[in-house]
């Protein structure tokens, strides 16, 4: 019996060792896997938005019709107890921005606002420097907030911005002007600046978007999520349509608080309350026949 039972041991820990060896190699194949989908994936987007941009930019040179537009530029704020901040962006706003009678700067501020006299105060010094309006309204989401202030803009460029962002280029606006020009009159597009991102071809945070773009779909953001994905919808749209051109000489820069811990407010912790982002990860995943329905009005 004893023997039997050695052999029973043995042959136990055989299997086992056997089992974890399997999985360790499954891991490793999987991570092989993964990056080699992971640098394909990077390089396709690479290549593509790269190619989409000198063509663009060929065509417009060589074009006999190769006048720059001037546009009229929308940016859209949704803002809650950060008027500190929102004084930061708009001083990079007004120290960048080389056309700023064409800035049409929409904020939204909540009908309870702790710090509305705050943000009177800050709109009022620039309210000069561009056209500044002003709305108050309960929403329950930030796609809600931007398309409101959406249905209420009159630019040709609609840019849903943050209030913890900021400017980083100079003249920002002339550029903004120039790379529209390279589209076809009367044709959806989304420009992606640089917002930081560690792999700018596969995502943007904060894409600007013409009007055109707007009506053919009739929103800035899908309404779909509890509070993030708007930006990371307009990109998947972006990429499908091929509507999209890389920009990145304009720069923006983004206080976030995920990745700095000083910029953490009550703003930031309603935002995440609720398991909001595990909810819209569900929703992100079951979305893609509404994404591919939506990027097919861009084309079409």
């Amino acid at each position: 019996m004893d023997d039997e039972f050695k052999r029973d041991v043995i042959a136990n820990q055989k299997l086992a060792f056997k089992k974890k060896t399997n999985k360790i190699k499954k891991n490793i194949l999987n991570s092989i896997v993964k990056e080699l989908k992971n640098f394909f994936k990077k390089n396709y987007w690479k290549i593509l938005f790269n190619y989409q941009y000198y063509i663009k930019t060929f065509i417009y040179l060589i074009s006999k019709k190769n006048n720059i537009l001037i546009n009229k530029i929308s940016i859209l704020v949704p803002s809650r107890g950060r008027s500190k901040k929102l004084d930061r962006f708009l001083k990079t706003l007004d120290l960048k921005t080389d056309k700023k009678s064409r800035i049409e700067f929409l904020i939204l501020l909540d009908n309870d606002e702790p710090e509305l006299k705050d943000y009177e105060k800050i709109l009022r010094d620039y309210q000069n420097n561009f056209e500044i309006k002003i709305f108050r309204g309960s929403f329950q989401t930030h796609a809600q907030r931007n398309n409101f202030l959406a249905q209420n803009s009159t630019g040709t460029i609609i840019f849903p911005a943050n209030d913890d962002i900021i400017i980083e280029t100079n003249h920002w606006d002339n550029l903004i002007d120039l790379e529209t020009s390279k589209f076809p009159k009367n044709d959806p597009f989304c420009i992606w600046p640089d917002s930081g991102n560690k792999y700018p071809f596969l995502h943007c945070h904060f894409p600007i978007i013409n009007n055109i773009w707007y009506e053919r779909l009739g929103y800035v953001g899908s309404e779909l999520f509890n509070f993030w994905y708007l930006d990371t919808w307009i990109c998947d749209l972006a990429k499908r349509s091929k509507k999209m051109i890389y920009v990145k000489k304009i720069k923006f820069k983004e206080f976030n608080a995920q990745a700095n811990i000083e910029e953490f407010d009550n703003t930031y912790l309603k935002n995440i309350s609720d398991n909001k982002m595990e909810k819209d990860i569900d929703i992100w995943n079951n979305s893609s026949e509404s994404r591919i329905k939506d990027s097919n009005k861009l084309i079409n």
